[in-house]
């Protein structure tokens, strides 16, 4: 029996890579959501910490009341960056998931596609293994007949 041969061998690799190529893509921008969601929580962190810093100061200047809310509207303004970043990540990764559904639907219809020519090529052998084995029976019985 001669070896099967897939005639969409590449293209069933090429989807397999883009695939793969998606995953990644897919993880880079789940690392840098939980990156940025991080950094928020440490800004926030930092804000709070700052916050009670300035409430447990006994002897407190206006110069640093307002360098305090000068430094906290700094804060804020990351955090609501930073959060803006995080939305358009999200946006990108709802992206991202759904070309993964369709690459991962691609895939495994070249890879069912294979399994059906697979099973027509097993048949097809299976007919010719037969055919042979009954020209060889018939030559045999043939000769016996001369016999």
């Amino acid at each position: 029996m001669a070896n099967f041969k897939y005639k969409f061998e590449s293209v069933k690799n090429a989807k397999k890579t883009i695939e793969k190529k998606v995953q990644k893509e897919l993880m880079e921008i789940e690392f840098k959501i939980q990156k940025l969601n991080d950094e928020i929580k440490n800004l926030i962190t930092r804000k709070e910490t700052y916050s009670l810093e300035i409430k447990n100061r006994n002897n407190l200047k206006v110069r640093d009341l307002y360098f305090y809310q000068d430094y906290e509207n700094f804060l804020d303004a990351k955090i609501k960056k930073k959060r803006k970043k995080v939305v358009k990540l999200l946006e990108e990764k709802k992206t991202k998931i759904e070309e993964l559904i369709q690459k991962t639907k691609e895939t495994k219809m070249f890879e069912k596609l294979e399994e059906i020519y697979k099973l027509e090529y097993i048949k097809e052998q299976k007919k010719l293994e037969q055919k042979e084995s009954d020209e060889i029976a018939a030559k045999k019985f043939g000769r016996e007949k001369l016999l």
